[in-house]
C-alpha cells in the first residue's frame, strides 16, 4: 500500500469501487486512535487533536498502551539504520483476550517488509499476474522489483471488543506504509479463516480452505450466519481523502442469489476466478447504512517537510535516494483504517449459531493492487501473519498451604497465552477476595476451591479445576531442663536448655521438621532466643519457653519453676543422734541437719556469729508450704527441734536470717 502526494481529483479517474463504506476522517474507536501516528494517548490527525488518551501501535513515551510487542527493538534498528533489508513480524504486546482499559484485546500483529530499492530486491512480490478471486494456489511469489507506490513496508493489524464482554461492538484496526508517496494507492488486508502460509523457496501458497482455496460464509434460511469464512477489506486511497473501503466475503455464487443476509446486504458485486465462478468474494454493506463504518486517515500535512509522523521503535524505509531508513513516516506514507464489524453485520457475536469465544479468522494476509479494481493485478505483499489465535486456556495454577503463621492465603493463576475471566466457587473453604480478573482468589479457610475459566465474559468455561488447599498446623515438642552451675554461690548462674529438636522432627504431609526458632521469658525481664542459654546469676522464678516451627510457624510452650530448693543437697539425719555437718571452711558448719538426742525427730542447727531473728521453711516435695516458724536466734549454737514425724518424706528445709535464704537442704525423714 503506498500513499501519495496531493493531486487534482479531476486528473484522476477511479473507477468506483463495489458498495464503498464511507469511513469518518480519523477519530477514537473503543478506545484506539485512528490519527495516521502510531503513538498512544496522541492524536496526530483527525478531527480532535492533541494529547488525548488513547492505545495506539506504539508507546514511545512509555505513555499509554503499545498494541504491538517492542521487545528486542534495539537489535532492529541498528540493522535497518546499516541498511538492511529485513523483513520480520512482532505479535501482540499483551495475551490474548487482554482486558486493558476496560476494552478486551483478542489480537495483534505487525509484519515489516523487504523493499524493493535499486540496490536490492523484494523478495515477496507477485511474479504472475494474480487477482483477487483466484484460488491462491494458483498465485506465485517471487523476488523483483516493484513500483514505490506499491511497494510495502509496515503493516499493522488488531482486533478488540469496545468493553470487556464478548457481545461489546467489535472492532478492527489496520494500517500499512509504503515506500513512496507518488499517487494513490490500493491495497487489500484479506484475512483467511483457516490456514494461510507462504513458501519462499518454492513461490507457492497453500491454504486450508477447501472452496477453491478459500473457506465459505454459510447461512441458514433466515440469513443468519452459521459459518464464518475468509474476509477481505479493499482499501482504496487519494492523497488528500478518506479512504474508501469495499468489504467483502467469500461465498457461492449460489448464496449471493438465493439468500439475503440478516444483517447486511450483498451489493451485486461478485468475483471469482472467472465469470462461471462457483465461488467468490461479494462485495457487502450494512443494513444500517453505508457511512460511519468507522474511521479512515493518512497523515497528510499542508507543509509536508514539517510533518513529525511517529513511525515505529525501529524506524521505517522510504525512497530517498540514500540508505532509505528514516526515523518518522513521510506526509501521506501511513494510512490508517478502523471498522466497526459489529455494525457491518459481521460479528459471531450477532448470531446464536456462531461463538463470540471461538477464533474469527487464522491468518491475515497484506498485498497491493495496480489499480482501484478489485480484480487488478497484485502487485507486492507481506508475508501471512498469524492473527487471531484460538484462545486456549492454557493457564498453570499456584495453590496455597494455610498454616500457623499464614492464616490467609491465595490461589494463583499464571496466565499463558490467553488472559482468563475466572469465577470460583467453593464447598467449604472460605473466600475474603480477589483480584480485578479473579486470576488470584484470597481465602481465610483450607478446603476444596473450583475455578471454572473462559476467554471472557460471556465465553462458555472451557476448562474447571479443582483445588484443594491444605492446612498444616503440626506443632512442635518444647521441654525445658535446668541445672545449676557454680552452686547456691554469689557466682553461680542457671543454664537453660531447650528442646526437643528430635522429637519435633516427626513425619508429617508437609514433610518434616525445617528447624526451630526459641523464645525464652523468665524472671528479672530474662529474655533469650538460644535453644541453650545461661542467665547472669540465679535468679530464681519461672522460666518460659516457646518453641516455633520454621515450616509452619506453629508453636509449642514448656515452662519450669526454678527455686534454691531445687537444688539443694538431699541429708538424710542420723538416727544415732550423731550430726552429720556439711563441709564448712574452718571446721565447723553454720548450718546443717541432724537428728535429735531421741532419734524420733529432726532439728535444724544454727551457729549464729550474733543475735538474729529469722524464720525456719519446710515444703514437702511438690514444693507446698507445710510450716513457716518465726525464730529469735541468740548468739552461738541455736538447736531447733522441726515438727516432722518419721516417715521417710522428702521435705525440703530453708532458714531465712534477716529476710534472706541462707540454708535450704532437701531432708529424707
Amino acid at each position: 500500500m503506498k500513499l501519495w502526494i496531493i493531486v487534482p481529483m479531476s486528473l484522476i479517474s477511479l473507477a468506483p469501487m463495489a458498495a464503498a463504506g464511507q469511513l469518518t476522517n480519523g477519530g477514537v474507536n473503543a478506545y484506539f486512535g485512528i490519527d495516521a501516528d502510531t503513538r498512544s494517548n496522541f492524536v496526530k490527525y483527525g478531527p480532535a487533536m492533541g494529547p488525548i488518551a488513547s492505545d495506539d501501535w506504539f508507546s514511545p513515551s512509555a505513555s499509554g498502551n503499545n498494541v504491538i510487542d517492542t521487545s528486542n527493538a534495539a537489535v532492529y534498528l541498528a540493522l535497518l539504520q546499516a541498511g538492511n533489508n529485513l523483513s520480520f513480524n512482532k505479535r501482540m504486546s499483551a495475551l490474548l483476550y487482554a482486558k486493558i482499559s476496560g476494552k478486551l484485546w483478542l489480537d495483534a500483529a505487525y509484519g515489516r517488509d523487504f523493499i524493493a530499492a535499486s540496490t536490492s530486491k523484494d523478495s515477496t512480490v507477485f511474479a504472475s499476474a494474480s487477482k483477487n478471486g483466484d484460488d491462491p494456489a494458483n498465485w506465485n511469489g517471487g523476488v523483483s522489483n516493484n513500483p514505490g507506490k506499491n511497494d510495502m513496508i509496515d503493516v499493522f493489524a488488531h482486533m478488540r471488543r469496545d468493553g470487556t464482554n464478548v457481545h461489546d461492538s467489535l472492532w478492527f484496526f489496520t494500517g500499512a506504509s509504503t515506500f513512496s508517496t507518488t499517487g494513490s494507492s490500493y491495497f487489500d488486508v484479506e484475512l483467511y479463516r483457516k490456514s494461510f502460509t507462504y513458501n519462499q523457496t518454492s513461490g507457492l501458497f497453500t491454504s486450508a480452505g477447501t472452496e477453491a482455496g478459500h473457506t465459505q460464509w454459510l447461512f441458514d434460511a433466515s440469513g443468519n450466519i452459521i459459518q464464518t469464512g475468509d474476509l477481505i477489506v479493499a482499501i482504496n486511497f487519494s492523497p488528500g481523502s478518506v479512504p474508501v473501503i469495499d468489504l467483502r466475503i467469500w461465498v457461492s455464487k449460489t448464496t449471493v442469489n438465493t439468500i439475503i443476509p440478516a444483517y447486511f446486504n450483498f451489493t451485486g458485486s461478485f468475483d471469482g476466478a472467472s465469470n462461471a465462478a462457483t465461488y467468490g468474494y461479494a462485495s457487502i454493506v450494512s443494513k444500517a447504512g453505508t457511512t460511519a463504518w468507522g474511521a479512515g486517515i493518512s497523515n497528510y500535512s499542508a507543509t509536508p517537510s514539517q510533518d513529525t509522523t511517529y513511525s515505529t521503535p525501529w524506524g521505517t524505509s522510504y525512497n530517498t535516494g540514500s540508505s532509505n531508513w528514516i526515523s518518522q513516516y513521510q506526509s501521506q506514507q501511513f494510512i490508517e483504517v478502523g471498522l466497526n464489524l459489529t455494525r457491518i453485520g459481521v460479528d459471531p457475536a450477532l448470531y446464536s449459531a456462531l461463538s463470540p469465544c471461538q477464533s474469527l479468522f487464522a491468518n491475515i494476509f497484506f498485498k497491493s493492487r495496480s489499480s482501484n479494481s478489485f480484480t487488478s493485478n497484485m502487485q507486492d505483499f507481506v508475508t501471512p501473519l498469524v492473527f487471531l489465535r484460538d484462545p486456549v486456556m492454557d493457564y498453570s495454577v499456584k495453590p496455597d498451604t494455610l498454616r500457623c503463621n499464614h492464616t490467609t492465603g491465595n490461589i494463583q493463576i499464571t496466565n499463558n497465552t490467553t488472559a482468563g475471566y475466572y469465577t470460583w466457587q467453593t464447598a467449604n473453604g472460605t473466600i475474603s477476595g480477589s483480584n480485578g480478573d479473579s486470576s488470584q482468589l484470597n481465602i481465610t479457610k483450607a478446603g476444596t476451591y473450583i475455578v471454572s475459566s473462559s476467554p471472557a465474559q460471556g465465553c462458555p468455561a472451557t476448562r474447571k479445576d479443582t483445588l484443594v488447599i491444605p492446612i498444616d498446623t503440626f506443632p512442635p515438642v518444647a521441654s525445658v531442663a535446668v541445672s545449676l552451675v557454680g552452686g547456691l554461690t554469689t557466682t553461680g548462674y542457671l543454664q537453660l536448655y531447650g528442646g526437643n529438636t528430635t522429637a519435633s522432627n516427626y513425619s508429617t504431609p508437609f514433610g518434616g521438621s525445617q528447624g526451630l526458632l526459641w523464645n525464652w521469658s523468665g524472671p528479672h525481664a530474662f529474655s533469650s532466643t538460644i535453644q541453650n542459654p545461661r542467665t547472669a546469676d540465679t535468679a530464681w522464678g519461672t522460666y518460659s519457653l516457646t518453641v516455633t516451627e520454621k515450616r509452619n510457624g506453629c508453636t509449642a510452650t514448656a515452662s519450669q519453676m526454678v527455686s534454691a530448693y531445687d537444688f539443694a543437697v538431699l541429708q538424710i539425719a542420723d538416727p544415732s543422734g550423731q550430726d552429720v555437718p556439711g563441709v564448712h571452711s574452718g571446721g565447723v558448719p553454720r548450718y546443717y541437719l541432724a537428728g535429735s538426742y531421741e532419734h524420733t525427730n529432726a532439728r535444724l542447727v544454727a551457729n549464729m556469729d550474733k543475735a538474729a531473728s529469722g524464720a525456719v521453711l519446710i515444703y514437702n516435695i511438690a514444693g507446698e508450704a507445710i510450716l513457716r516458724q518465726v525464730i529469735s536466734f541468740s548468739q552461738g549454737i541455736n538447736m531447733i527441734d522441726l515438727p516432722l514425724t518419721r516417715g521417710h518424706a522428702v521435705r525440703v528445709i530453708g532458714l531465712l536470717i534477716g529476710g534472706k535464704l541462707v540454708f535450704s537442704q532437701k531432708m529424707l525423714f
